[in-house]
């Protein structure tokens, strides 16, 4: 039993820096129009490596098509760039606010329970959780906390750390980056990660965008599991009741 949980920890490990590219990866998707840089990577040989391990062959292919150097795929990286506009940039008939407290939130008001709120209350959690990791938000960035395009940049951040204990064989604060990584995708991101792909699904019919949701539902669920399988289920707590990893 105990080589079995050394086995999973060490091939945790040994995964933290392909998890911290998909993490970045869908995180950048949300935040900004995919540009050259974004598939060029998708068309890494090492991303493509690590990628069809954590997300499937199927999804893999599907992205690829963005990294080929045709005619086709500069039109198909056109499209993309535009389709970003429409969801996340531009208030429309497409427009999306990919926002955990949208999805999540509610609050009282004469009497009736509103959703839909910006700023709610997991917006607030989400920055107790940011200071733990000496996570600091650019000033340049105007947008809110709980986005989820932010709330994957910081289990990306996390997974850094991650490398770095475990380079230095600091095992109590390696454990302790997978706790913070287990909590934060179960409290924040797994949460709502279905009924935003959902809302993505029933406003944009875009290939590339469809599947980066799908990616996000699917690996943030299968991280989350192995997370428990290393150390132990969620407590699925909103707000962080560790010491700060630095």
């Amino acid at each position: 039993m105990a080589n079995v949980a050394e086995d999973l920890r060490a091939r945790l490990s040994d995964l933290s820096g392909a998890r911290c590219d998909a993490y970045a990866f869908m995180g950048s998707a949300f935040l900004s129009p995919p540009t050259e840089q974004t598939f060029r990577a998708v068309g890494n040989e090492e991303f493509r490596a690590g990628a069809a391990e954590l997300f499937g062959m199927k999804a893999l292919e599907l992205l690829q098509q963005y990294a080929n150097p045709t005619e086709q795929a500069a039109e198909l990286r056109r499209q993309a760039h535009q389709e970003f506009m429409n969801l996340f940039k531009v208030p429309g008939g497409q427009y999306i606010t990919p926002y955990q407290s949208v999805f999540c939130d509610a609050l009282e008001v004469s009497g009736k329970r509103l959703k839909g709120l910006l700023m709610g209350q997991s917006a607030i959690n989400v920055q107790k959780w940011y200071r733990l990791a000496a996570v600091e938000i650019s000033d340049e960035y105007k947008d809110l906390p709980d986005h989820i395009g932010l709330e994957l940049n910081f289990l990306a951040h996390v997974c850094t750390k991650e490398q770095e204990f475990s380079r230095n064989g600091d095992q109590a604060r390696l454990t302790r980056a997978w706790e913070i990584e287990r909590d934060f995708l179960s409290a924040h991101v797994v949460s709502w990660a279905e009924q935003l792909r959902d809302k993505l699904y029933d406003k944009s019919q875009h290939a590339f965008f469809r599947a980066v949701a799908d990616l996000l539902v699917e690996f943030s669920k299968r991280d989350l599991a192995t997370l428990e399988r290393v150390v132990g289920l969620s407590r699925a707590k909103p707000l962080p009741d560790y010491e700060a990893i630095v």
